[in-house]
């Protein structure tokens, strides 16, 4: 059915801690010696960390003074060999350094607290104002056991954060940490952490676990959940329960539904009077097709869709739907077919396939957006060669920017 690609939720990976190197030399071979306290194995530093600043104290070990030996002469010739084999060994150390050395800016940051931010996402408020939102993990120090996890909501408008949230760690490393946004029909945004569930109250800007209460009133479920997954493609939740039953609960509607048909039949049911998709030709001499935008219209005998090209004759390079209603979308597309091309984003007429405006390709990656009062918020991120930096542009409705939202790698 066409309508199974008409929305997608996107997800970060977290970033992994960095080493420790010795301040003295830069090795990171080390031996504990004590509580934060570590010893260098190769030139026997010993430093510690100070869980409360960023100083690296290091204690030094001299050796005990030895009384030299006597001088010996030797002839010149003796002093020009062995002074050019020290000047090979001295040039061929430099080229094995320079050539095996990571650039400075790999080189492994020496923090005290390790905090991360992952999973941002955009979403609009009850006043259909855009509300940026990230998760933030903090240990006390390198090695901990323990993880506190935070969610941070801002107001991109100004940059104030409305509210910091401290959720349940999933467990005592970050990659135990997973989690999925995704807003479905009538602007209900939730996030799945693992298996905790979450309601985002769009009126407060804060996370509700609605994990225990999802199925309280379907007695089938009585058994509890065992697996909670996001159906995008159907704008459902999939729920395995205890004695292994499958069911399907549709947020937009509250429906709780056990058969598959029942559920493609109330997704058609939900289905927009009016929506996009950019879908692939399929079919023999059709290899290298590009995407069309199609406009869809249910006619109401499932699972018939009337379908049109919105654009024809457009040709689209590694295109994605980034917001869509019945009047306007928002289209990311390379301008070229040049795999590494930037994105640029336009809005079209959701009537006409018309370009109403564009921005200039930039590298950014856009992932969701919103449509505000007064005009669009887009989130986007960078890759490393703009340090991993994310945030939110505000656009008015004709596309000139009222502000970029922009927070580093670790804000």
């Amino acid at each position: 059915m066409a309508g199974d690609t008409w929305f997608a939720y996107s997800r970060y990976m977290a970033k992994n801690p960095r080493a420790i190197q010795c301040p003295q030399c830069g090795s990171p071979d080390k031996t504990t010696a004590g509580p934060d306290l570590f010893r260098c194995a190769a030139c026997q530093t010993e430093y510690y960390l100070n869980s409360d600043d960023v100083t690296v104290h290091v204690r030094h070990h001299f050796p005990p003074v030895v009384p030299p030996p006597p001088v010996v002469r030797l002839p010149v010739r003796y002093w020009v060999g062995w002074g050019g084999l020290l000047l090979v060994l001295t040039a061929l150390a430099g080229v094995y350094l320079l050539a095996g050395r990571p650039p400075l800016a790999s080189q492994p940051m020496l923090l005290t607290k390790p905090i991360f931010f992952q999973y941002p996402y955009l979403y609009a408020d009850a006043e259909q104002q855009p509300v940026y939102v990230a998760l933030r993990t903090e240990a006390p120090r390198w090695g901990s056991d323990s993880v506190t996890l935070y969610a941070d909501f801002f107001d991109p408008r100004t940059g104030r954060r409305h509210r910091e949230q401290v959720l349940d760690p999933l467990g005592h490393r970050l990659d135990h940490h997973r989690y999925a946004w995704h807003t479905f029909p009538g602007g209900r945004p939730y996030l799945l952490a693992d298996q905790t569930l979450y309601r985002v109250d769009t009126r407060t800007a804060a996370l509700v676990d609605v994990t225990a209460t999802l199925l309280q009133n379907f007695p089938p479920a009585s058994s509890g959940i065992a697996q909670l997954e996001i159906d995008a493609a159907h704008e459902a939740l999939r729920v395995l329960t205890n004695d292994g039953h499958t069911y399907y609960y549709l947020p937009a509607t509250g429906q709780v539904l056990a058969d598959g048909l029942a559920l493609y039949r109330a997704a058609y049911a939900q289905l927009p009077r009016r929506f996009f998709t950019l879908e692939t030709p399929q079919g023999a001499g059709l290899a290298e097709a590009l995407p069309q935008l199609l406009a869809n219209r249910p006619t109401g005998q499932y699972p018939a869709l009337d379908t049109q090209n919105l654009t024809p004759g457009r040709r689209y390079f590694a295109p994605r739907l980034v917001y869509q209603d019945a009047r306007h979308l928002l289209v990311a597309a390379a301008p070229t077919a040049r795999p590494d091309s930037p994105a640029s984003l336009q809005c079209l007429d959701g009537a006409t396939g018309q370009v109403l405006w564009t921005r200039p390709a930039d590298a950014y990656e856009f992932d969701e957006a919103v449509r505000t009062r007064d005009g669009f918020a887009v989130r986007y991120h960078t890759g490393p060669a703009q340090d991993y930096v994310h945030g939110a542009l505000l656009l008015a409705a004709d596309g000139r920017p009222v502000r970029d939202f922009q927070r580093a790698r670790l804000e």
